[in-house]
């Protein structure tokens, strides 16, 4: 009954301790709620039960830099009181002190058996494959994080103290052994003056002389006691006393082949945390613009699933690698527009805290100081490590000219109020809710400035541009974009559409108007400004428009004759390599493209030009402003797809099966034959 007690007491109070952690988790960590669900719940049975694990558990982290799964896992090892059990390596490093090999040793070191907690952090830089051909990576200096994450045994060669003097010795006994020196129970009693001189001890008369040294007892505790049966330096001095010379030399050898032999290491009672970032999964972490909206690509980041992330490690590992991460996959999102919000309120609140503290006055910031630091800190792919500058650069950096204000001019004020607006913030100096003072500086808003509608021939080009596969994606593809900018904060990108077709497939039928649109700003340029006026700004859209029909026809089975195409290299038979046809079918499709994109921008010039112009004044066009301008200008109206998951093969394939079912006797339909669904609601 007793012991029965004891674990209820200790389940009771590790529950506490994880609903407690999961609530303290979400307070500090914004817009994962999801994943600190996931996280505690799988962490729940190691906690309250490692003893009983016969492997380690291993949790795999997924998502964007910045999205705080360090933080996370560093933060709940202190929230469960695990910090001194707790070791992370980073396997971006490959060599020196903080890299798996080395950072190895202090964890193997450890005698200690109660569980532990290991983060193997930066997965994606220990990657074992490499290459189409999935060739092995060379030298793998991290390939014992495998066998800790299989089976929680690896094999530890672990550096001894005094093992090179040992075997150092060993040569030298051997060496006087050879010379004559001869040894009866463990002491010299030939060529004793040889052997003194050899290995530096004083001979003194009477006394006997060790052939092995007494000082050194402890040297062969340390690497073989355990195995040898021996525990104490009495044990040690007992057998050798009953050796020859050679009987010494042979149970030496055997001392060191044991001090030198690998030991294993169990951790099957550790949880281990795998984390990593995995640019084959996130394909937007390439993407750093500040301009579109964070909440594009939160909604794109919940689209990855664990199949997604095993495909994406394919890439990386061999597929036995794969299979040892097990199936515990916790993907986080990029974070939403509220969730960035938030951290920054966060930070805000804490910051006004410190100061109303340090002054003795109230300090309060208002949403405008929250909107400017968004704007100029967020960038969707980079998480919130971007946000922390930005918060000095805005307000931080200005701090001091305000505060020194209240004792320059002794102002008796008992609160600072900061707003933001027309690029300065502005303080004010209250008393009992009366402004006494105010004072103004200049925010340093690099990406606001960037900004700015610079109403120049370039915006003028880069609005033509865009607006002409703004109208092709309406037209051709019934899909409304999500925005369009014809200024961007980007050097390289001066305008760009942004539109997320509803179905999630690639039919044949839609192969020219997709490269259609693709020309758009090409063919939107000819129309406007004449074919002499043409700029360079469509070589992006052209390479596209044309990897895609080249990925469609020559991989994809689009093509007159469904073959796979390649370039021929050493080794390749799986291919067909003449590129002739299908190169002359890629021509035709751009060529009908072309064609169709100029017949569709001409008759709709007057949208491309009402488009084209609201974006050479403005920056950019959210999706309910370009609605209206396709409302109001367009020739026709157009049924816009706002859900692309019925549009045609389900209702089809029911219509199929119908048709079939029809067609024949019901003689000759045997009810079992195949296998009909005979619901044929969407």
């Amino acid at each position: 009954m007793g012991a029965n007690s004891s674990i209820k007491e200790s389940f009771v109070s590790k529950k506490q301790i994880l609903e407690n952690a999961r609530l303290t988790l979400k307070n500090e960590f914004i817009g994962i709620d999801q994943v600190i669900d996931e996280v505690i719940d799988n962490v729940s049975t190691w906690y309250f039960m490692p003893d009983l694990q016969e492997k380690p558990v291993i949790i795999n982290l997924w998502g964007l830099t910045g999205v705080g799964k360090t933080s996370l896992v560093k933060r709940l090892v202190e929230l469960i009181d695990f910090e001194d059990s707790f070791y992370r390596f980073d396997l971006g490093e490959k060599e020196g002190s903080f890299s798996f090999r080395d950072s190895l040793d202090e964890l193997c070191e450890n005698s200690d058996t109660s569980p532990v907690i290991i983060a193997l952090d930066e997965i994606q830089h220990s990657r074992t494959i490499f290459g189409p051909q999935k060739q092995e990576v060379e030298n793998d200096k991290n390939r014992l994080i495998w066998e800790l994450i299989d089976s929680g045994k690896i094999q530890y060669i672990e550096w001894k103290r005094g093992l090179w003097a040992f075997e150092t010795l060993l040569h030298r006994m051997l060496h006087l052994s050879k010379a004559g020196v001869e040894v009866h129970k463990g002491v010299v009693v030939n060529n004793i003056e040889l052997y003194c001189n050899e290995m530096k001890v004083t001979c003194e008369e009477g006394k006997e002389v060790l052939f092995f040294p007494e000082n050194e007892y402890n040297l062969i505790l340390d690497f073989a006691g355990p195995q040898l049966g021996l525990h104490l330096k009495q044990d040690v001095k007992n057998l050798l006393l009953s050796f020859s010379a050679n009987d010494t030399i042979f149970f030496l050898n055997k001392v060191l082949k044991i001090g030198k032999r690998p030991s294993t290491k169990s951790f099957t009672h550790a949880l281990i945390f795998v984390l990593g970032n995995l640019d084959e999964a996130y394909t937007m972490s390439g993407n750093f613009s500040a301009d579109i909206d964070a909440d594009e690509f939160n909604k794109s980041s919940k689209k990855i699933t664990v199949p997604i992330i095993k495909n994406a490690l394919q890439s990386r590992f061999r597929n036995e690698q794969i299979a040892r991460l097990g199936n515990i996959h916790i993907i986080y999102p990029a974070l939403s527009k509220v969730s960035y919000q938030k951290i920054i309120q966060n930070e805000l609140e804490k910051y006004a805290q410190m100061l109303s503290k340090k002054f003795a006055l109230e300090v309060l910031f208002d949403f405008t100081i929250n909107e400017i630091i968004y704007s100029e800190g967020v960038y969707p792919t980079q998480g919130v490590r971007p946000i922390y500058t930005s918060i000095h650069q805005v307000l931080k950096s200005k701090l001091s000219t305000f505060f020194a204000e209240i004792y320059l001019k002794s102002l008796d004020v008992d609160c600072l109020k900061f707003t933001a607006k027309d690029k300065k913030l502005h303080c004010s100096y209250l008393k009992a809710g009366k402004i006494e003072s105010a004072l103004s500086a200049k925010i340093t808003a690099t990406l606001e400035e960037v900004r700015c509608s610079r109403k120049d021939d370039m915006q003028a080009i880069t609005a033509v541009h865009e607006s002409g596969h703004a109208v092709l994606a309406i037209v051709l593809m019934n899909t409304l974009p999500d925005v369009i900018y014809s200024v961007t904060t980007d050097a390289n990108n001066l305008g760009f559409v942004y539109t997320n077709f509803p179905w999630k497939y690639i039919s044949k039928k839609e192969l020219v108007p997709r490269v259609a649109m693709m020309l758009g700003g090409l063919v939107a340029e000819e129309l406007v400004f004449g074919d002499e006026h043409l700029t360079s700004g469509a070589t992006s859209d052209i390479r596209k428009a044309t990897e895609f029909l080249s990925r469609m026809y020559k991989s994809s089975g689009f093509g007159s004759l469904p073959i796979s195409y390649s370039i021929p290299v050493s080794g390749e038979n799986e291919s067909y390599h003449k590129f002739e046809e299908v190169e002359m079918e890629i021509r035709l499709a751009i060529e009908e493209a072309k064609q169709l994109a100029q017949t569709a921008l001409q008759k709709e010039k007057r949208f491309l030009l009402s488009l084209a112009d609201s974006l050479s004044d403005n920056r950019m066009l959210k999706q309910e402003e370009i609605r209206a301008i396709a409302n109001n200008t367009m020739s026709g109206k157009i049924d816009l797809i706002e859900n692309g998951d019925y549009l045609f093969y389900r209702k089809h394939l029911k219509k199929e099966i119908e048709r079939f079912k029809n067609s024949i006797p019901s003689c000759s339909y045997p009810e079992n034959s195949i296998s009909l669904n005979q619901d044929t609601n969407n």
